[in-house]
């Protein structure tokens, strides 16, 4: 038997959130800041709530959405071989997103964050074998706003054949992202190698262009995660429960828009709820956040809906004591409590500093929290009755044939080896990632199709 978390919430107060949400939808309603979501839900029932972008949903509207959205969710990469498939069977990893800075590996400066600092944890994140799903890990500061998008698209294409995930901010950069996909696959036929992220801004509202741009590609079949980030105490109540409550709200909002727009888009439970740090007004990092995460998790079962959840994220500006703390809390409970997908690898500092010695030792450590937590095996073969009845009082094993054939697949070698320091592996690994790992190529004129794109991209974003 797996080891796992008992949940958090009981079926009955996940009814309870569930019946909550459902009149909050109802009396209340969203604003979407777009006509097109007032559009799209007023299909299948959505009310428009004035003249506005305010739309209200009647249970049954939200009763149905939850129906169209599927359980298993495949996420396509570039190389088939690395589709993921999320069905609840185990955890995939994912990188972080959307750092801002960046440790440079061979000086130790911290700066803005680059396109090449980008390059870098996107090739890193191709080499990983833990890392499955590969978020857009930076923003690049030297690419100018408008094109950063469809430039964050195309590294990311170019430097893994993994699925890629990232926010979507305008529905004009739609039909540029999908030429790039194609051209990546060397296909015409258009296959969705990347997911979306949609981000509600809480309370109860959404972001307009970026609604837009989730709206045409759930048309298109692409994945969405739905992923609210209420802070208990400043834009949520204070209250964890509350701020979960307005969570599931928002998370909700986004599900019914996109089942309007194409019933059964693949939509992923995101767990953003964090906390305001009263000290200090930054985004908190407290105990009580996790476990209000946690029971997001169970709201996502709840619905029978894939989840996402954090992991080996840490407030520390370094790797010290307090990253080892947090990240082996965080991804141990998210391992244990059996969510589809584990965030995230290779930021520090409250998801803001990309570290490349941190991508490579998170990667161990989530090696070593799978070995840690998996089922004990109690088959003849592995109890080895016969065998210790065989070997008898005060013999030995190295000699027995069992232990020679078994040996490679049962023995989990110590980690760091002894006598051995545990950054400067790391740091040597890390380098050797940099200097070596040669990322799967692109079909051939795939290159210079993206770079074509790209070129009649710009001058057409920049002047919307």
């Amino acid at each position: 038997m797996s080891i796992s978390l008992r949940p958090v919430l009981s079926r009955q107060d996940a009814e309870r959130i569930h019946e909550l949400s459902l009149g909050l939808l109802e009396r209340v309603g969203v604003d979407y800041r777009t006509p097109r979501a007032v559009e799209t839900l007023a299909s299948i029932g959505g009310r428009a709530n004035g003249d506005g972008t305010r739309v209200r949903l009647p249970r049954e509207t939200v009763a149905w959405a939850l129906e169209q959205a599927p359980r298993v969710v495949r996420l396509r990469a570039r190389d088939p071989n690395r589709d993921v498939v999320l069905d609840g069977q185990r955890p995939h990893h994912t990188t972080d997103s959307q750092g801002t800075k960046a440790i440079d590996l061979e000086t130790g400066e911290r700066r803005a964050a680059t396109a090449e600092d980008l390059r870098r944890a996107l090739l890193f994140a191709d080499a990983l074998d833990q890392v499955e799903i590969v978020n857009i890990t930076v923003a690049a500061s030297d690419v100018p706003a408008h094109e950063r998008t469809l430039r964050h698209f195309a590294l990311a294409f170019a430097q893994t054949s993994k699925h890629v995930r990232s926010g979507v901010l305008r529905p004009a950069e739609v039909p540029y992202l999908v030429e790039m996909a194609r051209a990546a696959c060397g296909s015409e036929a258009f296959r969705p190698i990347f997911s979306a992220v949609d981000c509600p801004i809480s309370p109860l509202t959404h972001d307009g262009p970026m609604t837009e741009a989730c709206i045409d590609l759930a048309r298109l079949g692409v994945p969405i995660m739905v992923y609210p980030m209420p802070l208990a105490g400043g834009t949520a109540p204070v209250t964890p429960a509350g701020t979960a409550l307005l969570h599931n709200v928002e998370f909700l909002s986004g599900l019914v828009l996109f089942q309007a727009a194409n019933p059964g888009t693949a939509i992923i439970y995101g767990t953003g709820a964090s906390q305001l740090d009263m000290h200090t007004g930054r985004f908190g990092n407290s105990a009580d956040g996790h476990a209000m995460r946690l029971a997001l998790c169970d709201l996502a079962r709840f619905y029978n809906l894939p989840v996402n959840l954090w992991g080996t994220s840490t407030s520390s500006e370094a790797i010290d004591v307090l990253y080892g703390h947090e990240a082996t809390t965080y991804a141990l409970l998210a391992h244990l409590a059996g969510v589809d997908e584990i965030y995230s690898m290779g930021l520090l500092g409250n998801a803001q500093v990309l570290s490349l010695d941190k991508m490579v030792l998170d990667n161990h450590l989530v090696h070593q929290i799978s070995v840690l937590a998996q089922p004990l095996a109690l088959d003849e073969d592995h109890l080895q009755a016969e065998v210790i009845e065989r070997v008898g009082i005060a013999g030995h094993f190295l000699g027995q044939l069992e232990t020679r054939r078994l040996t490679r697949s049962e023995y989990v070698p110590a980690w760091p080896p002894a006598g051995s320091h545990l950054l400067d592996l790391v740091h040597e690994e890390a380098l050797h990632i940099l200097h070596h790992h040669c990322p799967p190529p692109l079909p051939d004129g795939a290159q210079d199709r993206i770079q074509a794109i790209l070129s009649e991209a710009g001058p057409d974003l920049a002047g919307r």
